[in-house]
């Protein structure tokens, strides 16, 4: 690796690093004003339930992205491009939607299991966040993929 591009990916990296901890001082600081806005009951709702929703966005936005976006990417025919990801479409999409159906159909059992009954209700409302899977995850996919089909290629010195 050429010694600029090597100062570009650390630097990148470190800029990474830096936005991640903000992030994380952040998810921390919220905590505190949120418990006092909801009370006792409404923060221990939202600790409860909060895992499912962020499995359906973790897949949406990170894992299932980066390999949409691979695909893309690889492939220097845009047209090939458009029929494996057409090729990929069902796969996604009936795993969403048995995701939604496992977990709405299932909120009952999924409740008992964290111990409150009553938490049912919330987590078929939150079950619904597993069929925004597909659009969000092609789309991110895609645009990922053309941005690195397209970069320009800087002259190395």
């Amino acid at each position: 690796m050429p010694k600029s591009q090597l100062k570009r990916t650390m630097e990148g990296a470190f800029i990474l690093t830096i936005a991640s901890f903000i992030a994380k001082i952040l998810s921390a600081v919220y905590r505190v004003p949120f418990q006092n806005l909801v009370g006792d009951e409404g923060f221990y709702v939202y600790q409860q339930v909060y895992p499912i929703y962020g499995l359906a966005m973790t897949l949406a936005l990170s894992g299932l992205p980066q390999f949409i976006s691979r695909v893309v990417a690889e492939e220097p025919d845009p047209l090939k491009s458009k029929e494996r990801l057409q090729a990929l479409t069902p796969y996604v999409l009936w795993s969403a939607i048995g995701l939604w159906a496992m977990t709405f159909l299932f909120a009952g059992p999924i409740a008992q299991v964290m111990g409150d009954d009553q938490l049912s209700g919330l987590i078929r409302v939150v079950s619904f966040t597993f069929l925004f899977v597909p659009p969000l995850t092609f789309y991110r996919g895609m645009f990922q993929g053309i941005y690195k089909w397209c970069q320009p290629q800087f002259p190395k010195s």
